[in-house]
């Protein structure tokens, strides 16, 4: 990062700085100390970072991956909140050894997302750090009449997904072993997917508790039990096991059941409901499958998981990229 200045300049050329549509937008676009937004009636804001040797490995993925990814998991935070994305805003810190060319790739891929998701990006900031990391800061807008809450589970509920789950973590095993014969896995983990698609079906439906998993089923479920108030008993069939993770899984000796419980970053959604309206929801929307129930609390917010299994925590010594 020689000059800090024409740096930006090329990083904003490889960014969409107006979404189309009428749903937000920018007023004035980045360029200035700060951008202006369009009035938003019920803005909806939220934050991710994805680090070096943390969440991504420069030596694994492309820069345009990076650049993909640190949007889809910004924005994931947004689709469990039924909001319309409307813009991001990036802070960048840049270790000595990066090269502008490296820098000027990654906002390729957040221009892919953004403009996948017909958002903006609002502006930013870039210094120096010891490590490349992108700090990501999302705004959305939401509904009048409606915001999912990790808190609206209730014994009788039944827990779902959106999609099959512990793609992304066997994905990542796969990269610190070097085998390359799981893409499917492997792109699981590099390139996930905000699903604003299951967060249109759910909100027609008016499913009131939501969440992205981000941190693996049993964590994420932990979330919204004691959110709640009450226990989730969690199940794990056999026949909703993804089959490229069932053969993955017999190749290394792994639990399957386990990888799925414990595995974070398959950015599916995990909602609750009562069974009459989620037989609705899986009408209209492919793949969901239930992973669990709500009962009145009984001493613990999680039963149903192995010994041993736990999802990822930062701080912890658990998965990383490293």
């Amino acid at each position: 990062m020689k000059d800090e200045f024409q740096l930006i300049e090329k990083l904003l050329a490889h960014a969409p700085l107006q979404p189309s549509g009428d749903h937000g937008g920018i007023r004035i676009p980045a360029g200035d100390d700060a951008c202006l937004l369009k009035p938003l009636k019920n803005p909806v804001v939220t934050t991710d970072t994805q680090r070096n040797n943390v969440h991504f490995k420069l030596s694994w993925q492309t820069p345009e991956e990076i650049g993909e990814k640190a949007v889809a998991a910004a924005l994931s935070d947004l689709a469990a909140s039924y909001a319309i994305p409307v813009s991001i805003f990036v802070n960048l810190a840049v270790p000595p050894s990066i090269k502008d060319n490296t820098l000027e790739a990654i906002y390729r891929g957040i221009k892919t997302a953004l403009v996948k998701h017909n958002c903006s990006l609002g502006g930013g900031n870039v210094s120096r750090g010891r490590d490349l990391s992108l700090d990501m800061f999302a705004v959305g807008e939401g509904h009048d009449d409606i915001f999912p809450l990790r808190s609206a589970a209730k014994a009788g509920f039944g827990v779902y997904s959106t999609g099959p789950l512990g793609l992304a973590a066997a994905g990542l095993d796969a990269l610190k072993r070097g085998d390359a014969s799981f893409q499917r896995l492997i792109s699981s983990f590099k390139s996930p997917s905000a699903r604003f698609d299951a967060a249109g079906v759910l909100l027609q439906h008016r499913v009131p508790c939501v969440m992205d998993i981000s941190d693996g089923l049993c964590g994420d479920a932990g979330h919204i039990a004691k959110a709640s108030g009450i226990t989730i008993k969690l199940a794990v069939l056999q026949e909703q096991i993804d089959p490229d993770l069932n053969a993955y899984c017999r190749k290394y000796d792994l639990i399957p059941e386990n990888v799925v419980l414990s595995g974070g970053e398959d950015y599916e959604l995990l909602f609750a409901c009562e069974p009459d309206r989620y037989e609705k929801v899986k009408r209209d929307l492919r793949g969901t499958f239930q992973v669990g129930e709500c009962l009145s609390y009984s001493d613990e917010h999680i039963t149903g998981i192995p010994s041993g299994v736990a999802s990822f925590r930062h701080g912890a010594r658990s998965r990383s990229a490293t």
